[in-house]
C-alpha cells in the first residue's frame, strides 16, 4: 500500500493518530480536517487508505465513500459500528480507537485489497500527466471566474462529472471550452 490519508473533523485528532500511525511505522501522505483536501490528494496518489471521523466539516463520510478513488479503502472511527447509516464496502472500527485494530487493518488491506486476484500484481492508478493538466487547468479557471478555493473546484468538477456520467478529465475539458 502506498498511500494513508487522515481527515478528522478536529486537525488535533488527525495529528494523533498520525503520530501514532509514524510509530508504527506507517507514515501518512495528508493529515487534514478537510474532506475535500483528502478527495484532492487521493486523485494525485495511486492507493490506499482513507482514515476518517463518522461526522466531517465539509461533506458526510458517505459522500466521501462515493467520491474517492476505486483503488482507495474507507476507514470509518466510530462510536456506533453497527449504524445501517455506513457503506457497506467501507471498514468500520469503533472508538475509542485500539491502534493494533487500525494497523491490523491497514496491513491486511495492503495484501489484499490493493492487489488483483487474478494476477496478484499491485495495481497502479494514476493520471496521466495530460490528464492531469486538463484538470488543473479547469480548477484554476474556476477558481479565477467563480472565486472557488481549490478543494471547492476539486469538488465541483468530481461532482459534475458523476452528475453527468463522464470521467473527470472530459469534464476538465468542457469546462476549458465553456470557460
Amino acid at each position: 500500500m502506498s498511500s494513508i490519508i487522515v481527515v478528522m473533523p478536529k486537525i488535533e485528532d488527525a495529528r494523533k493518530i498520525g503520530g501514532l500511525l509514524q510509530k508504527h511505522g506507517y507514515r501518512p501522505d495528508l493529515v487534514c480536517q478537510s474532506a475535500a483536501e483528502a478527495l484532492s490528494e487521493s486523485c494525485r496518489l495511486d492507493d490506499g487508505v482513507i482514515i476518517c471521523g463518522s461526522r466531517l466539516a465539509d461533506m458526510s463520510f458517505v459522500e466521501l465513500n462515493d467520491c474517492i478513488p476505486r483503488y482507495f479503502k474507507l476507514i470509518i472511527l466510530t462510536h456506533n459500528v453497527m449504524s445501517d447509516e455506513y457503506p457497506g464496502e467501507a471498514i468500520k472500527l469503533e472508538l475509542p480507537l485500539k491502534m493494533s485494530e487500525l494497523v491490523n487493518v491497514i496491513e491486511r488491506e495492503a495484501s489484499r485489497y490493493f492487489r488483483r486476484p487474478s494476477d496478484n500484481k499491485v495495481v497502479k492508478h494514476s493520471r496521466e500527466g495530460e490528464d492531469r493538466k486538463y484538470i488543473d487547468k479547469a480548477k484554476g479557471m474556476l477558481m479565477k471566474k467563480k472565486g472557488m478555493t481549490e478543494p471547492e473546484a476539486y469538488r465541483y468538477i468530481q461532482k459534475t462529472s458523476m452528475d453527468t456520467g463522464t470521467s473527470m478529465v472530459e469534464t476538465a475539458r468542457m469546462i476549458i471550452l465553456l470557460g
